[in-house]
């Protein structure tokens, strides 16, 4: 049909009209669609020209559509073409495959999850960021990594066991060193197989009554090692969700050594108190990493301290201030000297505020290192004594004191005394003479009058 033909057909025009109107219509709806797509959508045909771009891929690209629609791909993003967006698009196309990929996308410092897929004669592709996603993930990641690190390279046995079948899940290096077992061992077995056997009924009611899904517990047991030597833990325990099941993290603890050091220390102390029945001395036993300091029932019986036990800080407190800095520069000396027996009196305060004098016997005990571990001593009550020879020096003071007197303050009017009478024995007929010499012996008697006086009066000083 010629154009003047056409021209005169007015009924061809009515339908060309309606199907450009029509494919108009079913452009804008299309279009709708993808725009109102959440995700970034772009299309490129054959040639990897941008035919497509909608506005999240405007948003999220910071690229404006005039910028990219008809512009060859690779050309605008020349950077992803080293990256998976390349290698995969062309797989989709070559192979007429779709294709999904996560990759990083450097120009922009974020993560996107792509799907791709050929369309006509060209290529569809979907993409959204998935930035927060991947931190999140690797945040996750982090903090599992960091709980392995923590449960491996705890020097504290650890394991998770399944809290129904009580089956081990996983058990760290600490737990494997310590109980003689290996990974594999473990994991085959289950939580009873480390208890004794008479402890299982324990342990079955024990997770009946007091361990339950949500709940930190914490016991006191006796766990087997593999080479049979049984041990006393606390095991503490918390509910945590390992491998998709409910299971219990637990730590262990091994008390052995402190139990075997506290039974060490109260046979110790039934030997202060059988010593304590042999002597008065107050005997004790200060642990000088600790500053634990165990005492007989001396501490009772000389001081009125109802305790057995206490620290060397509470010592050094009931020194007498004035004592103090002495007793301890000399114990420093002899732990520098590296010289084992101290002697030392000092005074050491009662439970009622008074204070007591004592010898202290001390012996250091120094470790291989050559470093002080232990000191053991013996305080004896001296009080007594010590105010024994306190009246003695003192009366030996007052002793001293009227012997002076004696030496010096009599002799002075005795013999002014003796020289008048033997005047008096010449001049016996010279009554003149006598009368001037009375006054001078009466003078001379009131002065010896008053240094006896005195002499008494030392002799009754308490």
């Amino acid at each position: 049909m010629t154009d003047h033909q056409n021209q005169r057909n007015p009924e061809f025009f009515s339908e060309t009209a309606d199907f450009e109107y029509q494919l108009s219509q079913y452009q804008k709806r299309i279009s709708n669609i993808l725009e109102s797509f959440t995700d970034a959508f772009f299309e490129v045909d054959e040639e990897w020209r941008v035919t497509y771009w909608n506005k999240e891929a405007e948003r999220l690209m910071l690229m404006p559509r005039s910028k990219v629609i008809g512009r060859n791909l690779w050309d605008v993003y020349a950077d992803a073409v080293p990256l998976k967006f390349f290698t995969e698009y062309h797989k989709a196309v070559n192979r007429n495959i779709a294709v999904r990929f996560e990759e990083y996308f450097p120009p922009r410092g974020i993560w996107v999850e792509v799907a791709a897929f050929p369309s006509g004669s060209g290529l569809s592709v979907y993409f959204k960021d998935i930035t927060a996603s991947k931190k999140a993930l690797e945040t996750l990641q982090d903090e599992r990594r960091k709980y392995r690190e923590l449960f491996n390279l705890s020097p504290v046995p650890q394991w998770v066991y399944d809290f129904d079948s009580l089956q081990f899940l996983d058990v760290n290096q600490a737990a494997i060193s310590h109980y003689g077992y290996t990974r594999d061992e473990f994991l085959a077995m289950t939580i009873k197989d480390i208890r004794l056997k008479s402890d299982i009924p324990a342990l079955e009611e024990m997770l009946c009554t007091k361990v339950t899904v949500g709940c930190f517990s914490k016991n006191s047991v006796k766990h087997q090692k593999k080479n049979g030597e049984v041990i006393s833990v606390n095991v503490e325990g918390n509910t945590v969700h390992f491998e998709g099941r409910n299971a219990r993290l637990v730590m262990v603890i091994d008390r052995t050594a402190e139990i075997q050091a506290r039974q060490a220390q109260e046979v110790s102390l039934k030997r202060f108190d059988i010593v304590s029945k042999a002597t008065s001395d107050a005997i004790w036993d200060l642990d000088m990493v600790t500053g634990e300091m165990l005492w007989n029932q001396g501490i009772r019986g000389i001081f009125g301290h109802e305790k057995t036990s206490y620290t060397k800080q509470w010592w050094q407190e009931h020194v007498h201030p004035e004592d103090l800095d002495k007793i301890l520069w000399k114990t420093n000396s002899l732990i520098e000297d590296h010289k084992t027996r101290l002697n030392a009196e000092y005074r050491f305060r009662c439970a009622d505020g008074s204070y007591r004098f004592v010898l202290d016997r001390a012996f250091i005990i120094f470790n291989g290192d050559g470093l002080p571990v232990r000191m053991i001593g013996s305080m004896q009550d001296v009080t007594e004594r010590v105010s024994d020879l306190h009246a003695i020096k003192d009366q030996n003071g007052r002793l001293q004191e009227i012997s002076w007197i004696q030496s010096h303050k009599v002799r002075s009017p005795l013999a002014k005394i003796l020289g008048l009478v033997s005047l008096m024995a010449v001049s016996k007929t010279d009554l003149p003479a006598l009368n001037e010499l009375i006054p001078m012996l009466t003078s001379s008697a009131k002065e010896l009058d008053e240094v006896l006086k005195e002499i008494v009066k030392k002799t009754e000083r308490k």
